[in-house]
């Protein structure tokens, strides 16, 4: 990179030793070329963007309430009344994306604790939605509308407009962290 600043500077030189010679478009694409050269450097180098925790795994506390997996870290040993894991487990066959999604895979846990958590309804009501609106958590539907979601485990709330391909009506996506 520093040679085409050496080179741009040269041209430069040039252009100003022989100015009466110059024609007002050479003078134009010179400055374009400086603005140009200048400007690809001024992108933002460390460029970030959110990947989902494809690694891990869906809780789902007692039946009812969906979680990460993260939350089960903080139970004491002694409250986990049952544990089945299900490597190849999915929330529901519906998936929001057309593209293929890694399987997190799901755990479900019997925990002998009380979480705090939002239920579908209560989520819909507070965005404006009608309250048998589905819900999305990671991009699957939640088939059971009786289920909640915890709500420290949410990380992101996004709300996808009807576009009558995909949605007939409005929905919400949960990301849970």
């Amino acid at each position: 990179m520093e040679g085409c600043y050496s080179a741009i500077w040269m041209a430069i030189i040039f252009s100003v030793g022989n100015i009466k010679k110059i024609e007002m478009r050479t003078i134009f694409i010179a400055f374009i070329t400086i603005i140009t050269a200048f400007s690809t450097n001024a992108q933002n180098l460390n460029n970030e963007f959110y990947i989902g925790n494809a690694e891990k795994p869906i809780l789902i506390i007692n039946d009812t309430i969906i979680a990460n997996i993260d939350l089960l870290k903080k139970v004491p040993s002694e409250n986990i009344l049952n544990l089945n894991i299900f490597k190849e487990g999915k929330l529901s066959k519906t998936n929001l994306y057309f593209d293929k999604r890694q399987n997190e895979g799901i755990i479900k846990a019997d925990i002998a604790d009380n979480y705090e958590s939002k239920t579908q309804k209560e989520l819909n009501d507070f965005f404006g939605l009608n309250l048998a609106n589905d819900i999305y958590v990671n991009g699957y539907l939640i088939e059971h509308k009786e289920q909640r979601i915890s709500t420290e485990s949410i990380l992101k709330i996004e709300l996808i407009n009807a576009d009558n391909l995909r949605l007939k009506k409005p929905a919400l996506n949960i990301t849970i962290d």
